[in-house]
Parts: C-alpha cells; structure tokens; sequence
C-alpha cells in the first residue's frame, strides 16, 4: 500500500512539471488526474483538488472537445487528435488516448507557432502589396501617360493628312489606343485601388461592386454595416484582396447573373458573405484547382475560418468570419 501511495505521489509530482496539460478521466467522465496547465488552457477558474472527482463534462466549455468526449464515453473511447483549436485567445492541440480504465488529454499551446506563422505570412503578402502598388504607379505615372503622348501625336499627324483613308485608319488607332489606356487604368486600379488607400473598404467594394455591375453581365449587390475607417488599414487590404479574389473567381467559373457581397459586424466579429447565383461546384474551397489558395493564406493570417456552401446548379456561398481589429478606442 505503501509502494502504491508513493507511486501516485510520484505520478503527481511528474504530472504537475510538464509544461503540457494533462487530465485523464475514468470510463464514466470522472476526473482522475489533472494538472494546473490543463485547466489553465482549458480556462477553467478551479484549484486542481477541486477539480478532481468532477464529470469532465460538467467543465468544459469548448464545443468540439465537449462533443468528442462525449462521444468517447457514449459510444466507444477511440484516440483522438484536435488540431488548432482557438479557445481564450490561445491556439491549442488537444490528443485524447484510451487507458485501460478511461482515458487521457494531453494539451499543448501552440499560440507562439501560430501566430509566428501568421507574420512570416503577412510579411509575404506585405511583401506582394508592395509589389503591387509599385506596379500601379509605374502604370498610373508612366505608360498611361506614354499612352496619351501617343494618341496626341496621331491627332498631330491627322491634322496634316488630306487622304480620307489614312485619316480613317489613324482614327482606328486612336480607337484602339484609348481602349488600350481604359485597360491600363482599369489594372492599375485593380492592382491598387485609391478608394482604398484614400477612404477605406466600404468604399473600396462599393466602388468594385458598381464597376462590375455597370459592365452589364452581372449584378452586384452589395451591403455593408461599418463605416470607412473603422477596421485597421491591414484588415481593409486583405480584405478587399479577399473579396476581389472570390468574386473573380464567381465572374471566371460559375456562369452567375447575380453576385451578393456582405460586409458586417456581428456578436464581435467581422462577418463576410460573398454568394452568386451561378453553376455551383462540388470541390473545397481550398481546391488549388480553383486558385483560391491565397485566399486562405489571408484568412489564416487573419486567424480567422471560412467554410463554403454549393451544390451544382445552386451558386456558392463563402462565409469568412474574422476577430475584429478596430481603430476604435
């Protein structure tokens, strides 16, 4: 009994200086080992001795781990592995194993990895904004002007010709040149929009969505509940870089009439719908085949989740959700 006493002293003792969580539970949910680090990641406000004895399900508060041992308990104890979960502002890995007599959480804050993983990928997307908004101005400053040096020197070269043909065929290229130069405008507006840098998104989509719309294909509706310059500037660019994505993507693939895009705050988040009318597809959104790869890459960045709804012949709908970072006080 001795020997006993002290293996669980030890056992104790051990469980108590990892720096992972450790709870195990008996086969009806009882708890029968705990250490600090578990509760503290699983934000339960108890003492260690209070907690023990406790129904495992009477204290979590996680929705996904609370139906996993659930169903560990009610249906079979099977190993398991929850990756990334957000809980209290922390990233966590949670892996559930079967004991003889129950089974064992072991818990690991990856919080540091993540969002270290988050810079790296918004120092590259920084990095391509940069990039962009050079080339926009390279475009913008120099060949819309060169464009337009051009179209004045065949108006000169007009002005000196008497012979009708060539007079017509130079107004044809004239033509093609101030087609060519709304081209160039609209690239340079896409890879850089000034409504963004000078107002901010609600103007930015608001702008996007009549462009689209004025084209005479396809109808954008667009709606919004936040005010330019509420959202940090960081949030406006890779949103709009999210929205412009998708709706590309809806005016390339889906052979869509109507395209519905909805910006709003809701219970504390930022809420983004982007819907369209068209084909459907039956594939992920995070299909490389669909070239959305960046798109995710921002929302992680974002520490934000997206999820899809479609059915061929039924449109699709992306629903992004995103902690709100606010320039308000």
């Amino acid at each position: 009994m001795k020997t006993n006493t002290e293996a669980i002293h030890f056992l104790h003792a051990l469980v108590s200086n990892v720096d992972s969580g450790i709870l195990s539970f008996d086969i009806e949910g009882y708890i029968t080992l705990v250490n600090r680090k578990a509760l503290e990641y699983l934000n339960i406000p108890s003492d260690v001795e209070d907690v023990l004895d406790t129904n495992i399900l009477d204290i979590i508060n996680i929705d996904e781990l609370h139906e996993t041992i659930e169903k560990c308990l009610t249906v079979s104890r099977k190993k398991f592995h929850i990756r990334n979960i957000l809980h209290d502002n922390r990233y966590l890995i949670i892996d559930g194993k079967k004991l003889l007599d129950g089974m064992i959480l072991s818990i690991t804050d990856i919080t540091a990895d993540v969002l270290a993983k988050d810079r790296a990928t918004q120092t590259l997307l920084l990095g391509q904004e940069i990039e962009r908004r050079r080339l926009a101005k390279e475009i913008h400053d120099g060949v819309g002007p060169n464009m337009s040096t051009l179209k004045l020197q065949i108006d000169a070269v007009k002005r000196k010709l008497k012979d009708e043909d060539a007079i017509n065929a130079l107004e044809k290229v004239n033509t093609a040149i101030s087609e060519i130069a709304t081209d160039i405008r609209q690239i340079s507006h896409d890879l850089m929009p000034n409504s963004l840098i000078d107002f901010g998104i609600v103007t930015a989509l608001s702008n996007f969505s009549n462009r689209i719309t004025e084209t005479g294909e396809v109808v954008v509706v667009y709606e919004s509940n936040i005010e330019d310059g509420y959202l940090t500037k960081e949030h406006d660019l890779n949103i709009f870089r999210i929205v412009q994505e998708l709706v590309n993507n809806a005016l390339k693939y889906s052979n869509c009439t109507t395209i519905e895009i909805s910006l709003k705050e809701l219970d504390g988040k930022l809420i983004i719908v982007v819907k369209d009318d068209g084909n459907g597809m039956a594939s992920n959104i995070s299909d490389k085949g669909i070239g959305l790869n960046n798109v995710n890459s921002r929302v992680d960045s974002l520490q934000g989740t997206i999820s899809i709804d479609s059915e061929k012949g039924k449109g699709v709908s992306v629903i992004i959700e995103l902690p709100i970072k606010s320039n308000q006080a």
